[in-house]
Parts: structure tokens; C-alpha cells; sequence
């Protein structure tokens, strides 16, 4: 039985640039963004990638009939798949509206002055600072939850290049959380710098690595859903173990034994087509139900109930 409480609704499902056509309509083709709300309506958002424009056309008919234009936004980190549907979104353009933006010291910190270049005068035809919003940047610290709304969130530390923040969200009895971008927590510590090739790491890197890993492990222990970053497939992650992404068999593996009914395969590469996505999907499918993890694929405008279940192993 499952009690449905907390609606996640994607907006965005790719990862690195998007990719429209085609080939990705079925799956989309927007980077990562994804709506989660509560029972009486309050709303997070988590990413701002490029399918925050399709959000924003459906807050503004909201903000029209309400005339309340109040939204925040919970950033995993500032790398441009992640922050580019911002200036896109339509709400930014109207009197009154508010923007919360929570993110890490880094990204908060910079993320004033990249959201700003990119909609510089030589860029964009609207400087950010010159739309009617107003923009508030809240820094959040890893393992140091707070509330919002209805919300209690838990921000925790990933394994990327220059960082990035994975969430744990709380409300109405239930519970998911949102992993991405990360790489695994065993063969190399991201640091604040881009590499180029497999950094082995030495052993204040694996005692770094294993306190990060417990760290989500404790976090996301329990909760109903969880959105994982899964980029690559096992033969890719192999060539490219230095750019901070996951694969389905990593998720899995974290995930199995934690008592979470559902993985979301999320952060889709941008190379893989919907029947490459359809495959990917099946083979996961069955591997999970093997595990106890009930596997699907992220999908544009899916949206899905985040609900309590009477079984903590697998539910259809």
C-alpha cells in the first residue's frame, strides 16, 4: 500500500547540454530540473537546468491568477547544465516576484557573478539585474538540515569536480532525495579542480571518500524515492571515471538494503536515444527487482506520487 503525499514533476532529465530532436522526444532532451510539492501546494525546485523554461511558462499562469510569485530553488552546483534555464524563466520578468536561491558557499558565491556573465549585454538582451525580481542567495552546509515551508531538507556532500550538494527532502510523512551530479565514493576524490585522467587516491583521500559515502548512506537511509545521477553505463564510466558521474549499477549498489522502494535514473547522457533509453531501462528494471528497488527512467512531464510504503523492499 502506498499513501500518496509529495508530487515530483520533471521538468528536465539530461545531462551536459541539452538535446532536442527527434531521437529524444519521448525521454526530452532539458537538463536537469525537477519540481517537488507538497500536499498544500508549497513548492522546491531543484535545478535549474533548461527545462526550468517550460516550469516557468506554467508559474507564471499561476503567479497571474494569484499575483504570489515567491520560489525556491535548491542547487546541487553551478556547472551549466544545472543553472541555464534561469534566465529563461518567466516569473524572473514580472513585479514581485522573489527568488530564493540555496546552494553551497561556492556556488552561492558565484553564482551572482556567473548567472550575471551570462546575461551580460554581449550575451543576453536582459541583465540579470535589470528584471523586476528580487533574488536572495542562501548558502547551505552539508549535513546541516533546516526548514522551508513544509520542507525539512538535508543538504549532504557528492563527489564532483568543484563540489556539488546532494538533497534529502521531508514532508507530509514522506521522504525522497535527489543525488546528482556525483561520481562514485571509491576510486577518486573530486576536488576543486578538473582532471583529466584517474586520480588514485591516497589515504586521507579514501578516508575522506568513506566518510562522504556514510554520510549519504545515513542520509537517504529510508526514504521512498531517490533521483540518482546514472550518466554513464558501466564500459563508459571506465573511459571517463574523472568527470564526477555515476552509472544505473553504482545506484543500485548504494541504494539495495537502505529500505528505498524506487530509484530514478536521472541525468541521462546526452549521446542516448529513447530506444537506447528504452533498453537501458528494461535491463535496470530487472536488475533492480533482483535487488529489491523498484527502476525506472526519468522522464519529461513524469510526473509521480512520493509516497509511505507498508514495505520497505520492492512495490509495483
Amino acid at each position: 500500500m502506498i499513501v500518496s503525499l509529495m508530487i515530483l514533476t520533471f521538468w528536465g532529465v539530461r545531462g551536459s547540454h541539452p538535446v532536442p530532436g527527434p531521437d529524444t522526444a519521448r525521454y526530452g532532451g532539458h537538463t536537469s530540473c525537477v519540481e517537488v510539492t507538497s500536499q498544500d501546494g508549497s513548492r522546491i525546485i531543484i535545478d535549474a537546468g533548461t527545462g526550468l523554461r517550460s516550469l516557468g511558462k506554467n508559474c507564471a499562469r499561476e503567479q497571474n491568477a494569484t499575483g504570489q510569485g515567491d520560489y525556491h530553488f535548491l542547487l546541487s552546483h553551478v556547472h551549466w547544465d544545472h543553472i541555464q534555464g534561469l534566465p529563461f524563466f518567466q516569473p524572473i520578468y514580472k513585479e514581485g516576484t522573489k527568488i530564493h536561491i540555496y546552494a553551497m558557499r561556492s556556488a552561492a558565491e558565484e553564482l551572482q557573478s556567473v548567472i550575471g556573465g551570462i546575461t551580460s549585454h554581449e550575451f543576453f538582451p536582459t541583465p540579470l539585474e535589470s528584471t523586476p525580481a528580487e533574488f536572495e542567495y542562501v548558502e547551505v552546509t552539508a549535513n546541516k538540515g533546516f526548514k522551508l515551508n513544509d520542507f525539512s531538507i538535508t543538504p549532504f556532500a557528492l563527489n564532483h569536480p568543484f563540489g556539488s550538494m546532494g538533497y534529502r527532502l521531508d514532508a507530509d510523512g514522506s521522504n525522497m532525495a535527489y543525488v546528482c551530479d556525483t561520481a562514485p565514493f571509491d576510486d577518486m576524490l573530486h576536488k576543486k579542480h578538473f582532471v583529466n585522467e584517474l586520480e588514485t587516491p591516497d589515504v586521507d583521500d579514501r578516508m575522506s571518500l568513506s566518510a562522504m559515502k556514510k554520510k549519504v548512506i545515513d542520509t537517504i537511509r529510508g526514504v521512498d524515492t531517490v533521483i540518482f545521477d546514472t550518466h554513464f553505463l558501466p564500459e563508459e564510466y571506465k573511459k571517463f571515471p574523472h568527470w564526477g558521474h555515476s552509472t544505473p549499477e553504482h545506484a543500485i549498489e548504494l541504494c539495495e538494503g537502505l529500505g528505498i522502494r524506487r530509484l530514478i535514473l536521472f541525468h541521462h547522457a546526452p549521446s542516448r536515444s529513447d530506444t537506447e533509453m528504452d533498453k537501458l531501462e528494461e535491463y535496470y528494471r530487472q536488475l533492480g527487482r533482483a535487488r529489491g528497488l523498484q527502476v525506472i527512467a526519468a522522464r519529461e512531464n513524469m510526473a509521480l506520487s512520493v509516497g509511505l510504503s507498508t514495505n520497505p523492499g520492492f512495490a509495483t
